[in-house]
């Protein structure tokens, strides 16, 4: 960067801290949304559910390392495997103060499309609940439903449901995290 820029962007952030907020929450401190985030940070054993061409459920053992970033966001690192591959996946998840909505945006190896998400937190069920588009089963972006179920500080399972073959909404995939003590 160059050294003359400094002052510019010193100014903007001055001037961008003045300007009224557009939502309660002030979008240049990390709140309490941020701070749920923040706990999630770690490692976590994963077991990945899916069902098999069978039917019958498959099990597959990864790991999921959360880091913070700035006190705003958590960036996850997914490895495993999945339907007998290597399943590598990047998400960068946070909470928007202007939308007043968590959010997600995943990437993986299965595929070239992103998975993006908007939701929000139930406190008394402990639970994420957010809807975007993700590559469906006819090979386009569809609409997708994420759960996040937070059990307890060292446990959570993660769900992502979609349209199944028949167009009615099927649970894809479930991941069960233990984090490593």
């Amino acid at each position: 960067m160059k050294l003359h820029l400094i002052p510019l962007l010193i100014a903007a952030g001055l001037a961008a801290r003045a300007l009224p907020a557009q939502s309660a929450a002030d979008p240049f401190t990390p709140g309490a949304e941020h701070a749920l985030l923040q706990e999630l940070a770690g490692t976590w054993d994963a077991v990945l559910v899916t069902s098999g061409p069978d039917g019958l459920e498959q099990r597959t053992p990864g790991r999921l390392t959360t880091s913070t970033l700035a006190g705003f966001h958590t960036v996850d690192a997914y490895t495993g495997e999945l339907m007998g591959l290597a399943f590598l996946g990047h998400g960068l998840n946070g909470y928007c103060t202007v939308k007043r909505q968590y959010y997600t945006l995943w990437a993986d190896s299965m595929t070239s499309s992103p998975l993006t998400a908007y939701g929000s937190y139930d406190e008394s069920a402990r639970e994420l609940r957010l809807a975007g588009e993700c590559l469906g089963m006819s090979g386009k972006l569809e609409p997708c439903r994420l759960v996040t179920h937070l059990v307890d500080d060292d446990h959570r399972t993660f769900e992502l449901f979609g349209a199944g073959p028949d167009g009615q909404q099927m649970r894809h995939l479930r991941i069960e995290y233990t984090r490593q003590r």
